[in-house]
C-alpha cells in the first residue's frame, strides 16, 4: 500500500478553536494558534532547562566548600590545580616563580585528599607535579617553604601500587612518575602518523550495516583506552562509557532512541557516552560536560575506525522524560549527563553508506 492510498484524517478541532473560528477572522485564529505553540514550547524549554540546571547544581562542586566535597569532586579539584602547574611547566619559557597561588591551593587540597583517601594516582600526580615545579624554580633561587614542608610530609605516604596508572619509571624510589612534563620529539610524532592520512579520514563513515557479530569486551576496552587521550578541561577527564553487548540489553537501550531503526538490531554493541557532573567546579562550566563528552565521543569513533570497526553516532536530543527512562533502563546515575549513544559493529565485506556531502572548505574556514 502506498502512502497515497492511505486516507489521512483531519486533525481534530478543539471546541475552543472551533468557537474562535466562528467569532474571529481566520488570520487571527492562526496567530493565536501560533502563540499557543510558542508558549507551550517555552514552557517545555523552561521545564527541561530546569531539569539540567538542577542536576548540575546538585552534582557539580559549584558553590561548595572544600569540606563538602565528595571523593570525585575533590579529585577533580586536585587535578585542576596540579594541571595548572603542569601547563605552566610545558610553556616554551616558563616564568621563574609562576603559579605560587596554584601551588598553595594544591597543597591545601592534597592535605585534605590524603587525609580522606590516601595516596592514589590522583594524589601522586599532584605530589609529583609539585616536586617538578619546585625543581624548576630551585636553580633560580626560588623555594616555596610551605611546598617544601608539604613534600616532606607527602614523602611519608606509600606510593600507589606498581600497576596503578602512571607514567614511565624513574620517579621517587624508582617508581612511576604521575605528574609534571615528559619530553617528546617531532620524529616520534611523525613516525606515528598513519601512512595515508587523507584516506584514513575519508574512509570514516557513519555505518548502518553491520554483520551482527558481537563486539568482544577486549576490543571495547582497547577502543576506550585509545580514546582516553582526548583533551578535557584542565585534564579532568569527566567522561564515562556504559557498554551493552547482550542482544536483549542492546534492544532495551535502543528502544529509547529513534534514530537506529532498521539497523540498530545488527550492532555488536551499544554504548552510552556520559559526562560526570562532579568533575565540574563552577557555574561557568555548566556546558563543559557536553564539550568534553562530545570530544571524547568523536575520539572514540576514530578509535573504532582505527581498529577496523564501524560505528554510528546516535543523537540524544530528547526531553527529560526520555532521559529519565533511559537512566532507569541503563542504570545511569543522576550525576552523569548522557551525551549520546553509539552503535558499534563489525563491517561486512561490502556495504553502503550515506554520501553525506561535505560543505566546501571556504564555508567553514575563515582565514584572518
Amino acid at each position: 500500500m502506498t502512502q497515497q492510498d492511505v486516507a489521512v484524517p483531519a486533525p481534530p478541532v478543539s471546541w475552543k478553536r472551533g468557537l474562535a473560528a466562528r467569532v474571529l477572522p481566520a488570520a487571527a485564529v492562526a496567530r493565536l494558534a501560533a502563540w499557543n505553540r510558542r508558549l507551550r514550547a517555552m514552557a517545555a524549554l523552561a521545564a527541561n532547562g530546569w531539569y539540567d540546571a538542577r542536576r548540575y547544581w546538585r552534582w557539580s562542586s559549584a558553590g561548595l566548600s572544600d569540606a563538602g566535597l565528595d571523593h570525585t569532586q575533590l579529585a577533580a579539584l586536585v587535578t585542576l590545580n596540579w594541571h595548572r602547574l603542569e601547563k605552566g611547566l610545558a610553556l616554551p619559557a616558563p616564568r621563574p616563580g609562576f603559579g605560587q597561588d596554584a601551588a598553595l591551593r594544591l597543597v591545601a587540597l592534597l592535605d585534605l585528599y590524603l587525609e580522606r583517601h590516601g595516596m592514589d594516582a590522583t594524589a601522586a600526580a599532584g605530589v609529583d607535579t609539585l616536586s617538578a615545579w619546585q625543581d624548576f624554580n630551585r636553580p633560580f633561587g626560588i623555594t616555596n617553604t610551605r611546598v617544601a614542608q608539604a613534600l616532606a610530609r607527602y614523602a611519608r605516604h606509600p606510593r600507589p601500587a606498581a600497576g596503578a596508572e602512571g607514567g614511565p619509571e624513574g620517579g621517587p624510589k624508582g617508581g612511576r612518575v604521575y605528574g609534571g612534563t615528559i619530553p617528546v620529539t617531532r620524529a616520534a610524532v611523525h613516525a606515528a602518523r598513519p601512512g595515508d592520512v587523507d584516506a584514513f579520514f575519508a574512509t570514516r563513515h557513519s555505518v548502518r550495516q553491520f554483520t551482527g557479530e558481537p563486539v568482544d569486551h577486549a576490543t571495547l576496552e582497547r577502543a576506550v583506552a585509545l580514546a582516553l587521550h582526548t583533551p578535557s578541561v584542565c585534564n579532568r577527564q569527566g567522561w564515562r562509557v556504559h557498554a551493552f553487548t547482550g542482544a536483549e540489553q542492546r534492544a532495551r537501550i535502543l528502544a529509547h532512541q529513534n534514530g537506529n531503526r532498521g539497523f540498530g538490531d545488527r550492532a555488536g554493541a551499544v554504548l552510552a557516552v556520559t559526562a560526570d557532573l562532579r568533575h565540574f567546579t563552577s557555574v561557568g562550566e555548566r556546558y563543559q560536560g557536553w564539550i568534553d563528552g562530545g570530544l571524547f565521543a568523536m575520539t572514540l569513533a576514530w578509535a573504532f575506525h582505527a581498529l577496523g570497526l564501524g560505528c554510528c553516532m546516535l543523537n540524544w536530543s530528547v526531553t527529560r522524560e526520555t532521559d529519565r527512562a533511559l537512566r532507569r533502563e541503563a542504570g545511569i546515575p543522576e550525576h552523569e549527563s548522557v551525551i549520546m549513544l553509539m552503535a558499534v559493529g563489525h563491517l561486512p565485506d561490502t556495504f553502503t553508506v550515506a554520501r553525506s556531502q561535505r560543505k566546501p572548505l571556504d564555508a567553514v574556514l575563515c582565514m584572518h
